[in-house]
This record gives C-alpha cells, sequence and structure tokens, in this order.
C-alpha cells in the first residue's frame, strides 16, 4: 500500500504539513473529521481519528454525485444538459424541466428522487451497491420491509467517500467511462494559485460535509470533510476550514488573509 505523504510546508504556510496538527488547526472548536487519499490505486488513506471517520452518516447532497453517475449510466439523462421533468408534474415545476448540472448546483432535491424513481428503488440501491457506495449493498441485500417497518437509511463513512471517489476519478467505477467523466465536470472548481480546488457540498440535520479534490501539478488529493457539530455545523464553514486543512497541508498555496 502506498503511504500518504505531504509536503513540507511552503513558506507562509498556515501551519505545520501533519496531518494531525494542520487538521487541529483548521477546524479548532468544532466536531468534525477529514479523510484524505492520493487519487493513484493503493494509496493509503489518512484520517485526522481513525474511529471517527469510520462512522457512517447520511451522505446528505453529496449523494447526488452518485446519482447523477447512474442517472447518466442508465440513460435517464443523455447528457448533464438535458432537462428533466418531474411525472407527475407539480405545481412550480419550471415547464422546460431542470438540467442534471442546474440540479447539482443548486441543489433540486426532487430531480434526484426522480432519478430514482425511473430507474427503480430496488435498482437503483443496486447500482450503489454495485459501485461499494456505502452500506448500499447490505441495505440491498435486506429483505424488504413490511407493514409499518421504516425503509433504512443509506449512510457512509468519509474514508468511503474518498475511497467512492477516488474511483471515479479514476475511471473505476462499474458503469461507463463517460458517465463517470461528466459527473467529475459537475464538481464546482475554485482556482486557488497553481491549485484546483474541487467540492460538493452537503447539509443535513447535524452533519455538513465538504468533499471533492485538490488537484496541484501531476499531484491529485482526494477529501472527504464532515463536521457534526449541531446548530454549528455548515456546509459553508465546512468548506471554508477544508481550504485551511489543505494550504496547511502544503497541498494548496496559502490562502489570502481576510
Amino acid at each position: 500500500m502506498m503511504a500518504l505523504s505531504f509536503a513540507a510546508a511552503p513558506a507562509g504556510a498556515q501551519g505545520p504539513a501533519d496531518l494531525p496538527t494542520a487538521f487541529a488547526a483548521a477546524f479548532a472548536g468544532v466536531e468534525a473529521c477529514a479523510a484524505l487519499r492520493d487519487v493513484a490505486p493503493g494509496a493509503e488513506t489518512a484520517t485526522s481519528d481513525r474511529m471517527d471517520c469510520a462512522r457512517r452518516l447520511p451522505p446528505c447532497a453529496t449523494l447526488d454525485i452518485a446519482t447523477n453517475v447512474v442517472a447518466l449510466d442508465r440513460g435517464v439523462a443523455p447528457d448533464t444538459n438535458a432537462p428533466v421533468r418531474r411525472q407527475p408534474p407539480v405545481a412550480g415545476d419550471p415547464p422546460e424541466g431542470v438540467t442534471l448540472k442546474d440540479a447539482f448546483r443548486r441543489p433540486v432535491p426532487w430531480v434526484y428522487e426522480e432519478i430514482a424513481r425511473r430507474v427503480g428503488p430496488d435498482n437503483f440501491v443496486k447500482a450503489l451497491g454495485a459501485m461499494r457506495y456505502g452500506d448500499a449493498e447490505q441495505i440491498a441485500n435486506r429483505p424488504h420491509p413490511t407493514g409499518l417497518q421504516p425503509q433504512p437509511q443509506l449512510t457512509l463513512s468519509p474514508v468511503e467517500q474518498v475511497e467512492f471517489l477516488a474511483r471515479l476519478k479514476r475511471g473505476e467505477l462499474p458503469t461507463t467511462a463517460e458517465s463517470q467523466a461528466r459527473t467529475a465536470e459537475l464538481l464546482a472548481a475554485e482556482r486557488i494559485g497553481d491549485a484546483n480546488f474541487v467540492v460538493k457540498t452537503g447539509a443535513c440535520p447535524d452533519v455538513a460535509w465538504a468533499v471533492g479534490w485538490v488537484d496541484r501539478g501531476p499531484r491529485s488529493m482526494i477529501f472527504a470533510i464532515i463536521e457534526t457539530g449541531g446548530q454549528g455545523a455548515s456546509a459553508e464553514d465546512t468548506v471554508a476550514r477544508a481550504k485551511r486543512l489543505m494550504a496547511n497541508l502544503g497541498l494548496m498555496p496559502p490562502l489570502e488573509p481576510r
């Protein structure tokens, strides 16, 4: 297994280039964990805390990444610019529909519900399970709930998030190469010096995610960061702290002071 290493922090960086110290500086005062790995096959995943980063939690809107792969692979939409219309329509739905690209970046939750409906709930969960997405495979193999039994909620850990994203970025999911490449292009990219900071956020009650990667030169570092600090957890705060962490680790240039 390839060990994860960080370059020495450049002059003017906001902290040393070891994960525990850099994480403590970036996420002081909040409950959070971070998992990082190089995109290269066989790379080791580093965590701020092994137990915390192995805990499965709802993916919130980061599930949109996997859902887009399924939608494109199964032909629900031919490309990310094709509109999706809810069936049956609901008052207020735009008559022209909403594209996968717009739904991903706003987001528009009903578009993803419509994708799952068209694929079929069972087939959708099986597709996620085939991609080794969190506990989807276990859910797909469980007996169907009966009567008043609730449907099980999909969950995954930060470690599973980075493993999934690494396979997506390498084009190794069991779907078409086109479905993976077009989905990867949907994530918001921000140029910071000579690095690209690419991120997708998601927030649920008491949970806020920032997942993606930093590309700098020939290296691509995958990350999944989650805050679980109750009312203080927000996607905006997680992204801001994630940028600070990446700069502290020397994975991108130091941030300009605000």
